[in-house]
């Protein structure tokens, strides 16, 4: 049997990342990630003796006359497919666009929005047949098998799925508790010459760490997606997919892709540790909130090719901070950053603008801190309720949103308005903060200085138009 997987092509010219609760532009980081979730579902399905092919439309110049070619042409008996918030509604449509083609082909679709508001989804398009609840790659396989067999869909953990016209919620399904168990992702279905890092224009590949985040913040959707306990793959099974990475596609640039690489810093260290062991010459860069990184461990990662790191820094005031239950001070992103530097890496910093209790002036503290930190680079976001989030519930009943529109619902946009802060002014703010921060002599000058040869010309100025056009 064949399974299509497809990370829908861009609808409306914008093209976007759909990983858990990674839903955003890939102009937000000038890069467009390699689509993990689906290739490693594809794995699964591999290993369970189906015919899987992948399409990434977030990269592949493909639009949807083209997809529907390759579904007339392949004739798969199910269609896996990748959700955002903002572009829910057209990546549910590409069901319609199946069915056109034969009625008999399953849909099933997965992301953090089916997994937050499965009945939303259902209504939204009435000819979706399955979705995804939560962590995919078992959901994924079990329907598979279903659909392979012609037995009942009633019973598969973690699925919802219309029948004679009824819609039905299993029950959820436990997480997977042992990640190392999971096969490395079918990145051979993909063209990896296509995902190349900013600036640098060097191929890289995502490679997952742990899942789960025991933090509270409440703007995360993580939790409703992959929980919060937290599960980390070994030191020893991370090492062997980069040696298997760069033996099989030549692959030496990575992005370790989890909610924290540094939430257990004895894994973060022995993972560092077992790749200098190797004597692997790789490079790679990870995600750490302010308050998991220590002076060795810090060493230890940049001895083992990490070259950058990125604090969520969030907000420059720390009432905003609290309120948001974030649990970290502007004293620890101070001295994260400082240690960080001090280790020879280089810092991204994550800000968030208009979240509840925002003021222009805090918005100015935002932009004051991370000046004050000496970041080297900066990604200044609008704030999203995402639905999964504590803070979605809360925009909801305080009334705080101008628009229900789901396709306004990612970080380019600023929907809500508090009895503080307009949306409009978020926007404003966010597209003024962006350019005063690049704007800075140092950072105009270190990124002039990354140039090192004509070659580099083109990925550089490739990075600067697309982060330009993401501040507007």
């Amino acid at each position: 049997m064949r399974v299509y997987f497809l990370n829908p092509p861009a609808d409306g010219g914008v093209n976007l990342v759909r990983e858990g609760r990674c839903m955003q532009r890939t102009s937000t980081w000038t890069a467009v990630w390699s689509p993990i979730t689906l290739a490693t579902s594809a794995a699964v399905l591999h290993d369970e003796g189906f015919e899987v092919k992948l399409t990434d439309g977030s990269v592949e110049d493909l639009d949807r006359d083209a997809v529907r070619r390759i579904i007339a042409e392949w004739q798969p008996s199910l269609v896996v497919i990748n959700t955002a918030t903002s572009s829910v509604e057209s990546d549910l449509a590409i069901s319609d666009l199946v069915k056109g083609v034969n009625p008999e082909i399953k849909t099933l679709a997965l992301g953090i929005h089916p997994s937050a508001l499965p009945d939303n989804c259902f209504e939204l398009n009435g000819s979706i047949d399955m979705l995804v609840r939560g962590e995919p790659e078992y959901t994924v396989r079990d329907a598979a098998l279903a659909v392979r067999s012609g037995s009942g869909l009633a019973g598969i953990q973690g699925l919802s799925y219309r029948e004679a016209g009824t819609v039905h919620h299993n029950e959820a399904r436990p997480f997977i508790e042992d990640l190392n168990v999971l096969p490395y992702p079918a990145w051979d279905l993909i063209d990896t010459g296509l995902y190349r890092l900013p600036v640098t224009g060097k191929r890289f590949l995502l490679v997952g760490t742990a899942r789960g985040c025991p933090y509270g913040c409440k703007y995360c959707t993580n939790k409703v997606y992959y929980g919060a306990p937290v599960r980390q793959r070994s030191p020893e099974r991370i090492a062997d997919e980069i040696e298997w990475a760069g033996r099989e596609f030549g692959i030496k640039d990575f992005l370790f892709w989890s909610e924290s690489f540094t939430t257990d810093q004895t894994n973060a260290i022995e993972t560092s540790k077992e790749i200098t062991r190797r004597g692997l010459d790789v490079h790679w860069v990870c995600n750490s909130r302010v308050d998991t990184v220590s002076e060795e461990l810090l060493r230890a990662i940049k001895e083992a090719g990490c070259w950058m790191i990125g604090f969520g820094i969030e907000c420059g005031n720390q009432e905003i901070l609290d309120a948001m239950k974030k649990g970290t001070t502007l004293e620890q992103a101070r001295k994260a950053v400082k240690m960080a530097h001090d280790a020879g890496l280089e810092v991204t910093g994550h800000c968030v603008l208009g979240l509840p209790g925002e003021t222009e002036e805090t918005m100015k503290e935002t932009y004051k801190f991370a000046k004050e930190l000496k970041l080297d680079y900066a990604s200044f976001y609008c704030a999203v309720a995402f639905p999964g989030s504590r803070l979605y519930g809360e925009c909801l009943e305080k009334g705080f949103f101008d628009t229900t529109d789901w396709s306004q619902f990612e970080q380019n946009y600023s929907i809500i308005t508090t009895p503080t802060l307009s949306a409009d002014s978020v926007m404003k703010a966010r597209e003024k903060t962006a350019l005063l921060f690049y704007m800075q002599p140092r950072i105009i000058k270190n990124n002039i200085l990354k140039i090192r040869s004509p070659r580099d010309l083109t990925p550089f100025f490739h990075s600067l138009k697309s982060y330009l056009k993401h501040t507007r």
